[in-house]
């Protein structure tokens, strides 16, 4: 369960920004409880083009492929991933800080770390189980280190006392070495981070690959056809349907021949296609069959992807996940997208507590009866192309029934375009 996120120096982020799912303000709904802690299902951000809502979105999942290494950073030569703030002297070559608040269980951690491409600068890790945070582990390249000799002893033994110094090469973090000596805390904090997931609501492409295995699950293909004949889009049912390829088609593929032989040995190459089933009716508006449409070739761009996000939002919801989604709306229209909200809403339908957070310009959806004030982010940049963020919390005299929409479209709470005057 996500808490809090704070990041500078990335993107279009200068200074330090903080985004939270913690409830500021007195509404009664939306919201999950974790000992003392009540935290939002979902919230969603607001800004004008260029204004950087997509970069907090990339900063938190920046965050979670470097901790999972992603990147693959293996050797003491290999580079960091590094992608400052470009329009000042100041920072264009410095380091970029990242650090996340969230929970495992009833155990509150916060871990984050400084770097740029070369080196991990700073590196800590905290820990609170009864409401007094203990430091696990601390590291900096100018100071000494710390390791807790009791809470964290899986990274105690790469401690050494006659230099105050984390055995460790500079390119590296901490939480890895431990990973892979089996540490208990580091392995947990690493599995969180896996079910920390971004999704491009425009590129969504990549995804079908996900939903499609999904699919091989009959409980779970019966759940993703229910969900998109929730949607009211004509679909009854969707049926994957493989075809060999042709020989004369698979001779030409310019792949290594022993490859080739690999694929014949295993069955030969497969192509395959998702099919939509629709039903058709008579002249007397009565049911004969089912017509068969090629979900890629036959459906709208928004029916396509409805399908190919849904496997990704309903993993979420059964497993109790953090869902990203830069650009939500695209494609959908305003009611699908607003549907889609609500599962994260729905206490009987989100029983894990699983969290969405996206971005949008679907002022639709800026509704008193969807989102609390707390849910509602707004990002503007400055006069230097620097990135802010603020919720609607954070305004004074934001009244919680009041028509947001009309209120932001004004410009009231800021976050807007400024458009100027165009002649020829």
């Amino acid at each position: 369960m996500f808490l809090q996120f704070s990041v500078n120096n990335y993107r279009s982020i200068k200074d330090t920004v903080t985004f939270s799912m913690a409830t500021a303000s007195k509404d009664n709904n939306n919201f999950f409880s974790v000992r003392k802690y009540d935290l939002l299902n979902s919230a969603v951000i607001y800004g004008a083009n260029a204004s950087g809502k997509s970069n907090i979105l990339k900063a938190m999942a920046f965050m979670g492929n470097l901790v999972l290494n992603k990147t693959k950073v293996i050797q003491s030569t290999d580079t960091l991933p590094h992608d400052p703030f470009r329009l000042n002297t100041s920072t264009k070559d410095a380091s970029s800080s990242f650090e996340i608040v969230f929970f495992i269980d009833e155990i509150k951690y916060r871990y984050g770390f400084e770097i740029d491409n070369t080196t991990v600068y700073s590196e800590w890790l905290f820990s609170d189980e009864k409401g007094k945070e203990s430091k696990l582990f601390y590291r900096d390249s100018e100071s000494d280190h710390y390791v807790n000799p009791q809470k964290f002893k899986e990274g105690f033994i790469f401690f050494e006392n006659s230099t105050s110094k984390i055995k460790i090469s500079k390119n590296q973090l901490f939480i890895w070495k431990c990973d892979q000596n089996d540490g208990e805390i580091s392995k947990s904090i690493l599995q969180w981070f896996s079910r920390f997931n971004m999704i491009d609501g425009i590129n969504h492409d990549g995804y079908v690959h996900y939903t499609m295995k999904k699919m091989e699950d009959s409980t779970f293909k019966n759940e993703i056809i229910t969900l998109v004949k929730t949607a009211d889009i004509g679909i009854e049912d969707i049926v994957l349907q493989e075809d060999e390829v042709p020989t004369e088609i698979f001779e030409k593929l310019p792949i290594p021949e022993d490859l080739k032989q690999e694929i014949l040995k295993d069955g030969g190459l497969k192509s395959v296609k998702i099919n939509t089933y629709h039903n058709v009716f008579d002249e007397n508006d009565a049911f004969v069959g089912k017509e068969v449409f090629e979900l890629n070739d036959e459906e709208s761009l928004g029916t396509q992807k409805f399908f190919k996000i849904s496997a990704p939002i309903l993993n979420t919801l059964k497993e109790g996940k953090i869902l990203l989604i830069d650009e939500l709306d695209a494609s959908l229209h305003p009611m699908l997208t607003k549907h889609l909200i609500k599962l994260f809403h729905d206490k009987s339908i989100n029983t894990k507590n699983a969290q969405l957070i996206f971005a949008t310009h679907d002022t639709n959806l800026l509704k008193p009866q969807l989102f609390r004030r707390d849910q509602i982010w707004l990002t503007e940049k400055d006069k230097y192309g620097s990135t802010n963020i603020y919720s609607l919390a954070e305004i004074k005299n934001v009244r919680k029934t009041e028509d947001f929409e009309s209120q932001y479209i004004q410009g009231k709470y800021g976050a807007i375009p400024y458009l100027g005057k165009f002649e020829f």
